[in-house]
């Protein structure tokens, strides 16, 4: 079951590195693959969040709760 944007961006979600410079950020929620987009800002909004490989949501600031891995 994917839950609404709301939901997902207010959440604390630990993310991961991927490796990939569209797709940098990973992780798991509710049994759920997250994977966050790197989008062509500022023509399009920062990030995108996927949900199971679907789009749910565009997001221009980092949500508070979500932490990402600290930069090398």
């Amino acid at each position: 079951m994917t839950y609404s944007a709301d939901y997902y961006l207010s959440s604390k979600i630990n993310w991961t590195k991927t490796g990939d410079a569209e797709y940098p950020y990973s992780a798991h929620s509710e049994g759920e693959k997250l994977i966050v987009r790197l989008n062509d800002f500022p023509a399009e909004p920062m990030y995108t969040l996927l949900v199971s490989e679907s789009v749910l949501c565009d997001f221009d600031d980092w949500p508070k709760p979500w932490s990402r891995p600290a930069q090398a």
